[in-house]
C-alpha cells in the first residue's frame, strides 16, 4: 500500500520529485567521488612507494665526495641503516637542452640532471611502474617536462654544451617518486650507462651527489641526520626526508579532494533545505487529507510512514545513481594521478570506501525528514480539517501598505512585500543561493590566489618583479659578487636584495642539535606578510617559518630565544617574527646578515629585484640569462606558476565544475520554489488577472521578490567565501606551513561576472516557470 501511495505521489508531483532526486544524487555523486579519489590516492601512493623503494633520507651535495667516508659511516650506523646508495647526477642548464624547432628549456625553474638507474633502491619508473631500462642514445624524460613542453615518445632532445653534442630519442616517461612534484626543484633524466660514461669522460655537466639512506623499520631518522652532520660528511645541499616526498606527491590530488568534500557537504545541506521546502508545501497542500486519515483512525506512525517512505525510496535511488556515476566523474579528476602516480587504479578499496557517501546521505536525509514530520504529530484531526491551520499564528499586520509606496512600481513593491510576508519560505531559498554562490566563489578565489604573484609570500619569498637563482658551480661565489656589482650600477633596476641560504645547527626543545636552513640578507627590501611580529632587522634577530615555530618544530613564539651554532660558535638569537612557507617541507628561517654565512654548507644564492618604471621585464631577464650561464632567471609570477603548476591546473578544473554545479542547483531550486509558490497562489493569480493585471505584471511581482532574495544571497555568499572560506583554506594549508591565507580578489569576477551569471540564469528560469503557470485558463484558477 505504501509503495502504491509513493508511486501516485511521484506521478502527481513529477517536477518536484525529480528536482529533489537530482539534489540528493549530486550530493552522493560528489561525496562518493571524493572518497573514491581518496581510495585511489592511497592505493596509487602505496603501489608507487612499493615499486620505487624511495629513500628515507636524501642529502644533496655539490663539491668533493669521498665514498669511503660514507661507507664507514654506514657501517657504524647499521643499527639504523638498511641500505645506502649514492647517485651521481650530471647537471645541465635549461639552455643546454634543445628540442623541437630549436627550442630550449632555458625558462625552467627546475634543476636538470642526467642519471643512470640505481641498483638498490630509489628506482625511477615508467608509466607502468616498472623500473626503467634505457637503451643507448635514448632518454626517459621526467613527466613534468613531458607535460610542460608537450613532448612525445619518439621526439628527440639534444644536449649541447661547449665541446659536446648528443641527440637522444625519448623512449619513455620517467615517473620519479622523489622528484615527481613541481614543488621539488630538481628533475632527473634517465639515460643508458654507456651514454652516461661518455658524458663523464668528456667532463660535461656539473657533478652533484645524491647521498641516500634506506632505514631499518625502527631506524631513527632525526638521530641519523644529526649523526651525519656531526661526522662532517658531505652536506653542501638540502636534506630531505621521506615524509616530504610523500606530502609533495599527494598535494595536488589532496587539494582536489578537500574542495570536493566541502562542495558535497554543502550539497547535502541544500538537499536537506530542498526537502524541508518540499515538505512544508506538501503538508500545506495535503493538510485536509491528513485530517481525514487521522479522523479515520490511522495512527501518527502510519501517516508519517506514508511521507517518509517516499524520501527513503528517493534516497536509495539517488544513492545508487550517484554511486555509479561517481566512477565516471572520478575518471575526469584522476588524470593527474594516473600520470604522476599510477596508470592502474583498478583496486577494490574505492568500491568499499565510496559506499560511505550514499549511506551517510541516506541517514542524514531520513533524520531530517523525521524532524520535519514531527509537526504532523502536533496537528489534531479537527485542526487539520480547518482550512487555515497552517497559517495560524502567522497572521500579521501588513507592514508595507501600498499607499505608502513612493519608490517602486506597484508590481515590484508587491513582490518585495511578499518576501516579507513569507520570510521563512524565502529565507530557505536565500540560504540555498548563499551556498550556491559559495560553491562558485571559493574555488575561484583559491585559483586566483594560487595564480597570483602575491602567492610567493606563502612560499617564503617577498613580492618582486624578478628572481635570479645561482646554481652550484665552481664560480658561484664570484658570480654572486659580480651580479650584485652589476645590479648596483644598472639604472634599469629600481631595487634589489641578495640572500644566501646555508645549513646551521639549532638547539631543539630536547636540548640536542638539529639542522635548519637559514636565509640571511636584508628582508626589509621585499618584506613578507608575517603571522606575528616582523622581519629580522638587527643583530641577534631571527624569524621562523610557521612549521618551524610550531610544537612539531622548535616550539617558539615571538620574543623567545633560539640557539644557533655557526662554525662551532653558539649564538643566541631572538625570534622577531613568524612567517608562512610551504617550500622545503615548510621548515625554514630568516636571519640578519650579522649571523654570518656558514661557508661550509651554503645551499643556494638568490637575488630578487624590481625593475624601474617603463623597463621591459622580459628584455631584462634575457640580458641576465645571457650574462650568467649558471643562473635561473624568472619573474615571480612564472616562478610561482611553474612551482605550483599541477595544483593550479587541478584547481581550474574545480572552478569549472563548481560553476556548473551551482548553475544546475540554481535552475532546479528556482524552478522547484516557483512551482510550489505558483501552485499555492493559483487562485490569487486568477483574481489579479480577472481585475485587469496582465501576465507580465504578475510575472514581475514574482521576479522582483526572487531576484531580491538572490542578490542578498549573492552578497552573503561572497562575504562567506571571503571570510569563512579563508578560514577553511587556512586550516587546511596550516599542515603545509601556511596558517593564514588571504585571498586575492579579482573584483570584476567576484562582484560582476559570477553574480551576473546567476542573475541571468534565475531570471530566465523565472520567466519560463511563470509563463507556463500565469497564462493558464482563468477558470481553473478561480475554481481552486
Amino acid at each position: 500500500m505504501f509503495l502504491k501511495i509513493v508511486k501516485n505521489d511521484f506521478l502527481r508531483k513529477k517536477i518536484i520529485t525529480v528536482t529533489v532526486l537530482v539534489f540528493i544524487t549530486l550530493a552522493v555523486l560528489l561525496g562518493a567521488s571524493a572518497t573514491n579519489i581518496v581510495a585511489n590516492l592511497i592505493q596509487s601512493m602505496s603501489e608507487l612507494q612499493e615499486r620505487a623503494v624511495p629513500a628515507d633520507i636524501a642529502q644533496m651535495h655539490s663539491g668533493e665526495y669521498d665514498k669511503a667516508e660514507i661507507d664507514r659511516f654506514t657501517k657504524a650506523q647499521q643499527e639504523h641503516i638498511a641500505m645506502q646508495e649514492t647517485m651521481v647526477l650530471l647537471g645541465f642548464e635549461g639552455m643546454n637542452i634543445h628540442f623541437g624547432n630549436n627550442d630550449t628549456m632555458a625558462g625552467t625553474v627546475q634543476d636538470i640532471s642526467f642519471v643512470v638507474q640505481n641498483k638498490k633502491f630509489d628506482f625511477i619508473l615508467d608509466l607502468d611502474n616498472e623500473r626503467l631500462d634505457v637503451k643507448e642514445s635514448e632518454v626517459a624524460v621526467p613527466i613534468y617536462f613531458m607535460e610542460e613542453y608537450d613532448l612525445k615518445i619518439g621526439d628527440t632532445i639534444t644536449v649541447e654544451t661547449e665541446g659536446y653534442q648528443k641527440e637522444f630519442a625519448i623512449s619513455d616517461y620517467a615517473r620519479d617518486y622523489e622528484m615527481n612534484s613541481s614543488l621539488t626543484s630538481s628533475k632527473r633524466f634517465v639515460i643508458n650507462q654507456a651514454d652516461y660514461d661518455e658524458m663523464l669522460e668528456k667532463q660535461v655537466g656539473e657533478l652533484e651527489y645524491l647521498i641516500e639512506f634506506k632505514l631499518n623499520e625502527n631506524g631513527d631518522s632525526q638521530g641519523l641526520q644529526t649523526a651525519y652532520m656531526e661526522a662532517g660528511l658531505p652536506s653542501n645541499g638540502p636534506t630531505i626526508g621521506g615524509t616530504v616526498f610523500l606530502l609533495f606527491n599527494a598535494m595536488s590530488d589532496a587539494a582536489v579532494v578537500m574542495v570536493i568534500i566541502l562542495i558535497s557537504i554543502l550539497l547535502i545541506i541544500i538537499a536537506s533545505f530542498c526537502i524541508r521546502l518540499t515538505f512544508l508545501a506538501t503538508i500545506d497542500e495535503d493538510i485536509r487529507e491528513i485530517g481525514v486519515m487521522k479522523a479515520m483512525g490511522i495512527s501518527k506512525k502510519d501517516i508519517t510512514k506514508v511521507y517518509l517512505t517516499k524520501y527513503r525510496v528517493m534516497s536509495v535511488a539517488a544513492g545508487i545513481i550517484g554511486y555509479l556515476l561517481s566512477f565516471v566523474v572520478v575518471y575526469l579528476f584522476n588524470g593527474n594521478m594516473r600520470l604522476y602516480l599510477s596508470s592502474d587504479l583498478s583496486g577494490n578499496l574505492k568500491y568499499v570506501l565510496s559506499l560511505i557517501a550514499p549511506l551517510f546521505v541516506y541517514v542524514m536525509i531520513v533524520m531530517d525528514c523525521k524532524r520535519v514530520l514531527k509537526r504532523i504529530d502536533k496537528i489534531s484531526a479537527v485542526e487539520a480539517l480547518r482550512s487555515d491551520i497552517m497559517e495560524r499564528g502567522k497572521n500579521r499586520k501588513y507592514s508595507f501598505p501600498l499607499l505608502k509606496n513612493k519608490f517602486f512600481s506597484t508590481n515590484i513593491y508587491v513582490g518585495l512585500r511578499d518576501v516579507w510576508k513569507r520570510s521563512k519560505l524565502y529565507g530557505l531559498l536565500m540560504i540555498i543561493f548563499v551556498v550556491c554562490t559559495f560553491i562558485v566563489i571559493l574555488p575561484l578565489n583559491m585559483y586566483n590566489t594560487m595564480n597570483s604573484p602575491e602567492f610567493s609570500t606563502y612560499m617564503g619569498i617577498g613580492k618582486s618583479d624578478m628572481r635570479i637563482d645561482l646554481r652550484k658551480t665552481d664560480t658561484i661565489t664570484e658570480d654572486f659578487k659580480k651580479l650584485q656589482e652589476e645590479l648596483q650600477n644598472d639604472l634599469d633596476i629600481e631595487k634589489y636584495a641578495a640572500y644566501i641560504t646555508s645549513s646551521y645547527q639549532v638547539k631543539n626543545v630536547e636540548g640536542s642539535w638539529d639542522y635548519i636552513n637559514i636565509e640571511t640578507g636584508d628582508f626589509s627590501v621585499f618584506p613578507l606578510n608575517y603571522l606575528e611580529g616582523r622581519s629580522p632587522e638587527g643583530e641577534g634577530e631571527i624569524s621562523l617559518s610557521y612549521a618551524n615555530a610550531s610544537e612539531d618544530g622548535l616550539n617558539k613564539k615571538v620574543g623567545d630565544e633560539v640557539v644557533v651554532k655557526n662554525a662551532g660558535t653558539e649564538k643566541t638569537l631572538k625570534v622577531s617574527g613568524i612567517y608562512q612557507d610551504i617550500t622545503n617541507g615548510g621548515k625554514t628561517a630568516k636571519a640578519d646578515t650579522s649571523l654570518g654565512v656558514n661557508e661550509d654548507s651554503v645551499l643556494w644564492y638568490i637575488v630578487c629585484m624590481d625593475v624601474a618604471p617603463g623597463v621591459d621585464i622580459n628584455e631584462k631577464m634575457d640580458h641576465y640569462r645571457n650574462a650568467y650561464d649558471s643562473a635561473q632567471v624568472n619573474d615571480i609570477e612564472e616562478y610561482t606558476q611553474q612551482t605550483l603548476g599541477n595544483i593550479i591546473d587541478q584547481m581550474s578544473t574545480i572552478v569549472i565544475a563548481g560553476i556548473a554545479i551551482a548553475v544546475i542547483i540554481v535552475v532546479l531550486i528556482t524552478a522547484l520554489f516557483l512551482k510550489m509558490l505558483l501552485s499555492k497562489d493559483k487562485s490569487q493569480i486568477a483574481i489579479m488577472r480577472s481585475v485587469g493585471l496582465t501576465s507580465k505584471n504578475v510575472k514581475h511581482q514574482y521576479m522582483a521578490g526572487t531576484l531580491m532574495v538572490l542578490i542578498v544571497g549573492i552578497m552573503l555568499g561572497v562575504l562567506a567565501s571571503d571570510y569563512l572560506g579563508e578560514f577553511l583554506v587556512s586550516m587546511a594549508m596550516s599542515f603545509l606551513g601556511a596558517a593564514r591565507i588571504h585571498f586575492v580578489h579579482i573584483g570584476w569576477q567576484t562582484w560582476l561576472l559570477c553574480p551576473l551569471l546567476l542573475i541571468v540564469v534565475v531570471e530566465f528560469t523565472i520567466s519560463v516557470c511563470c509563463k507556463v503557470t500565469v497564462e493558464d485558463d482563468l477558470s481553473v484558477g478561480l475554481r481552486s
